[in-house]
């Protein structure tokens, strides 16, 4: 009966020890890494001439049509309207695409 006892003692003490090395492991590899955006989105309706300007394809003449336009015509709210602005195209607005908001 105690070779039993002990028997069966040993198993979930080694039981036990596995799991904990396991679980180690685990938070090991499962490690949470935070991200930083490489980017900033540069914000179409309220950006600067200057903001606008430093993004691809766009330039300070087309930077300052983009205020002109929002100026006369309010707020943009998605890429259809962006293309609007006289200069902006499709090509240019895929370029943009992940780099302003609205």
């Amino acid at each position: 009966m105690m070779k039993s006892i002990i028997l069966v003692v040993t198993l979930i003490m080694g039981f036990g020890l596995n799991h904990n090395a396991g679980a180690q492991e685990l938070n090991q590899s499962a490690s949470v890494k935070v991200v930083e955006p490489t980017t900033h989105l540069v914000d179409i309706n309220s950006a600067s001439v200057d903001e606008l300007a430093k993004l691809p394809g766009v330039g300070q003449k087309k930077a300052q049509a983009i205020i002109d336009y929002r100026q006369t015509n309010g707020r943009f709210v998605d890429f259809d309207g962006l293309q609007q602005v006289k200069g902006i195209g499709s090509r240019i607005a895929a370029k943009l695409e992940g780099k302003i908001r609205f």
